[in-house]
């Protein structure tokens, strides 16, 4: 283990939320087109993710609920990130922390939530993609054994889908380009930031398309689950959400885990940027969707974190040549060669994040 200090955020009860940058990344579409991708880059979030706002908002429904106080145990699932958030907070806010994770956790995210003083259980990987199903096993099992446990359930507490409605959408109209945006593409676990941002798109910006983005072998969207051999934590999940309605996407985009890591590679080659894999399949997917329409010329995209966390994204096993990832359909081999003319813009439309 890694000695991890902990970060000057987990030493306030809040997480200190703040609205992160809105950045442009121009896309060569060909024919004379070009389309503009907004990267709402949540990095900067306390916690360096978006499940800062996820966790806060948790702990906060509990505490109001009259669930929690000092003392109590705070027990979830996890993949890394909204654990990373939760250690920080509960060792600020007074409560005991366990979360479960998986084989396929990064041990840097794993050394962040013992250096704040979780305890870290890893379940086994369950063939067929359901591992997700032994963590929540795990979690019941210790609501079962601990009567002062509390499980702050982020597949089914409204206080998910809440905050990204209220605050990471509201922030993302606020800041849309001339006022609007084209289409607006989140990649999904629970589905909470997917649900929250398509109830605040449909109701203050009605017009603009909804790209939902699953992983292959992921059943977060109804999918069959299945063994994802090169599989990006935080994307995808081997049960289906409980947040995400039809109504909250108006697009389907299915990609493997190693064309996302490859949208990843190629971003942060041409312009600086990590993304960690959700943001890359989402910028995946708003490419795909943008070259096959011309409607869509500025088109959002939300990225949980960035990569540097993610072995799989920064030790050359990202699909970081020029070609596309074995077995890459057409589209998206095209879609990733567009990629290669990305370009930061270094003016844009927006303010600088509060």
């Amino acid at each position: 283990m890694t000695d991890v200090a902990p970060a000057p955020e987990a030493t306030g009860r809040t997480a200190d939320l703040r609205g992160t940058p809105l950045r442009p990344v121009r896309i060569p579409l060909g024919g004379g087109r070009t389309a503009r991708i907004w990267l709402k880059l949540e990095a900067h979030q306390p916690f360096g993710s978006i499940k800062a706002r996820t966790a806060e908002a948790l702990l906060d429904h509990l505490e109001a609920a009259g669930a929690l106080r000092p003392g109590r145990r705070v027990v979830e699932s996890t993949s890394g990130n909204l654990g990373i958030a939760l250690a920080g907070l509960c060792a600020a806010r007074g409560y005991r922390c366990t979360l479960i994770v998986e084989p396929t956790t990064p041990g840097s995210s794993i050394d962040r939530m013992t250096a704040y003083g979780a305890e870290v259980v890893t379940v086994a990987e369950v063939p067929g993609g359901r591992t997700v199903d032994a963590r929540l096993e795990a979690v019941r099992e210790i609501l079962r054994r601990d009567g002062g446990a509390v499980w702050t359930n982020q597949y089914e507490s409204p206080a998910n889908p809440r905050v990204h409605a209220t605050r990471t959408a509201a922030e993302l109209v606020r800041d849309a380009p001339r006022g609007r945006f084209d289409a607006v593409a989140v990649a999904v676990s629970t589905g909470g930031t997917l649900a929250g941002v398509a109830e605040c798109f449909r109701d203050r910006l009605p017009d603009a398309r909804i790209i939902a983005v699953d992983a292959v072998g992921s059943a977060a969207l109804g999918g069959a689950p299945a063994d994802r051999p090169f599989k990006l934590a935080g994307f995808g999940s081997g049960r289906v959400s409980g947040f995400v309605r039809p109504r909250h996407f108006d697009h389907r985009a299915l990609l493997r885990d190693e064309d996302a890591a490859a949208a990843c590679a190629r971003i942060r080659r041409r312009t600086g940027i990590s993304l960690g894999g959700s943001a890359g399949a989402a910028v995946l997917a708003a490419t795909v969707h943008a070259a096959r329409d011309p409607a869509l010329r500025e088109l959002a995209c939300v990225c949980p974190d960035s990569g540097e966390k993610y072995a799989e994204l920064t030790d050359g096993g990202e699909g970081g040549g020029p070609g596309a990832p074995p077995g890459a359909l057409p589209e998206i081999s095209a879609a990733l060669a567009l990629l290669e003319g990305a370009r930061p813009e270094e003016t844009h439309d927006v303010p600088p994040a509060d």
